[in-house]
C-alpha cells in the first residue's frame, strides 16, 4: 500500500512575531522558523502506525516549505519526500488547493491513502483539505483520529466517534488526539536526514482571485 502526507509546517510559536506584521514579514518569519504543526505530526504519526501494520507500506511526504522543514520530515525514514515552493497566496485558499492538487495529483492517484493535517498551515481555516479531496476526486473523512486497514476510520463527530469502512483510495484531514502523538525519530535516521537532498516541484499557480487589502495587528 501507498500512502501519500501534505505537510505544510507553521512558525515555530516560540519566536515573536515580526515589529512589522504585513503579509511579506509574516511569510519570511513562517519560512525562517518552520516547524511541524500538531496537524501535521498527527498526519504523519498516523502514515507511520499503517507502516507499523504492514512493513510493505511505502510513505511519501510532500512538503509545502523551507528545504528544513523537509529534512525534519524526512528523519522518520520516508521512502520519499519532495518539497513544494512555492504556492499560492494563503488568503486565496481555492488557488491554493489548486495549486497544491495539481502538484501532488501523479502520486495521489497511486496512493491509498492521503493524509494531511486538518488545517494546513497557519493561515488555513480548515477548508484546504476539502477543497483537495474534491479537486483529486476522493473521499473526505474530516476529524480523522485514528486509520486500521481492518477496522476503517476512526473520526470525531460532534461529541460522538464514529468508525467509518471505505473499500478505496481517501483522502483524511487529522486532528491530534493522544492516539497519534508524533513519536521520536530514531537518531541514525536523522543523521541520515542531514545528508539528503530534496527534488523540489513547482506547482503551476493559477491567477489569484483574491487579494489582501491589508493588516493590522489585533490584541
Amino acid at each position: 500500500m501507498k500512502v501519500l502526507v501534505l505537510i505544510s509546517g507553521i512558525a515555530d510559536p516560540k519566536w515573536p512575531l515580526p515589529p512589522q506584521p504585513d503579509a511579506a514579514a509574516l511569510e519570511a518569519h513562517a519560512s525562517r522558523h518552520a516547524v511541524l504543526g500538531p496537524f501535521d505530526e498527527a498526519a504523519l504519526e498516523l502514515a507511520l502506525q499503517l507502516r507499523d501494520a504492514d512493513p510493505s507500506t511505502t510513505i511519501e511526504a510532500a512538503v509545502a516549505g523551507p528545504e528544513p522543514l523537509a529534512r525534519k520530515v524526512a528523519e522518520w525514514r520516508l521512502d520519499g519526500v519532495r518539497r513544494l515552493a512555492p504556492l499560492p497566496a494563503p488568503w486565496d485558499v481555492q488557488a491554493r488547493a489548486l495549486a497544491l492538487a495539481q502538484a501532488i495529483a501523479p502520486w495521489a492517484s497511486q496512493a491509498a491513502r492521503v493524509l494531511m493535517g486538518r488545517e494546513f498551515g497557519d493561515w488555513d481555516d480548515g477548508t484546504t483539505p476539502a477543497l483537495v479531496a474534491r479537486m483529486l476526486g476522493l473521499p473526505h473523512v474530516p476529524l480523522s483520529l485514528s486509520v486500521d486497514e481492518r477496522q476503517g476510520v476512526t473520526r470525531q463527530r460532534g461529541g460522538l466517534i464514529e468508525r467509518l469502512h471505505i473499500p478505496g483510495p481517501v483522502l483524511l484531514s487529522v486532528t491530534n488526539d493522544a492516539r497519534n502523538r508524533l513519536r521520536l525519530p530514531l537518531l541514525k535516521n536523522v543523521m541520515a536526514a542531514r545528508k539528503m537532498q530534496f527534488e523540489s516541484v513547482h506547482p503551476n499557480a493559477a491567477a489569484a482571485a483574491l487579494h489582501l487589502d491589508g493588516m493590522r495587528p489585533a490584541p
